[in-house]
């Protein structure tokens, strides 16, 4: 059976990815088999609690097609993680596996090193490269989605899109239109956000911590 494998982590989103979830698996015939750090069950963001079928520990290569990262509205857990960072950090020099991020989603591929001399985009706010050392903004693109080798990496407004890149990546056949709801028009400013001026310090103060 052909496989994608999400990566959950507390606050994960669900939506983002279930989109692609869906075409691959009415389009494809590709299921989905959700991994994370334990068997425990994972709360998302919308507060839907979803039960883990493997472990990062248990993750063999040779059993998926992919690897998605969804986006994550709180990284106070996830940044703790250090299986999750582990595995990560195991696909750095990989050049063949593909991987997919979505919306803050690249946070973590970069902060495990994968986005080394790689492009990419997120949904994050400029602010973040002032004090995450692990985020490049050199290689930053402000763009609904970026591929860079075998690393695809989106918005999280551009969720469809992100699924066709995905597709795509893998070699298979999919018109931009598979699905709707597509970023028809966007500027780059849309993907340049800063944060709140009273928020700036309070955001350093927790990724310092993490």
């Amino acid at each position: 059976m052909k496989k994608m494998a999400l990566l959950v982590y507390p606050e994960f989103s669900l939506q983002e990815v279930m989109n692609l979830s869906r075409m691959f698996r009415w389009g494809f015939d590709i299921f989905t088999e959700v991994i994370s750090s334990g068997k425990e069950p994972v709360k998302s963001e919308e507060g839907i609690l979803v039960l883990p079928q493997k472990t990062t520990d248990e993750f063999c290569e040779d059993d998926y097609l992919c690897l998605v990262l969804p986006g994550c509205s709180d990284f106070t857990e996830v940044f703790k993680d250090k299986k999750i960072f582990d595995f990560l950090g195991s696909f750095n020099g990989n050049t063949h596996f593909p991987i997919g991020a979505i919306c803050s989603g690249p946070m973590l591929l970069a902060r495990a090193g994968i986005l080394k001399n790689k492009k990419f985009t997120a949904s994050i706010y400029m602010d973040f490269f002032d004090f995450c050392p692990f985020l490049d903004k050199e290689n930053y693109v402000a763009a609904p989605a970026v591929v860079s080798g075998n690393i695809v990496t989106a918005g999280g407004s551009n969720f469809n899109g992100f699924a066709v890149e995905m597709a795509r990546l893998l070699g298979l056949e999919c018109p931009d239109r598979i699905l709707s709801g597509y970023m028809d028009s966007w500027t780059a400013e849309d993907y340049e956000q800063y944060l709140p001026v009273d928020a700036v310090e309070e955001m350093k103060a927790i990724f310092c911590d993490l």
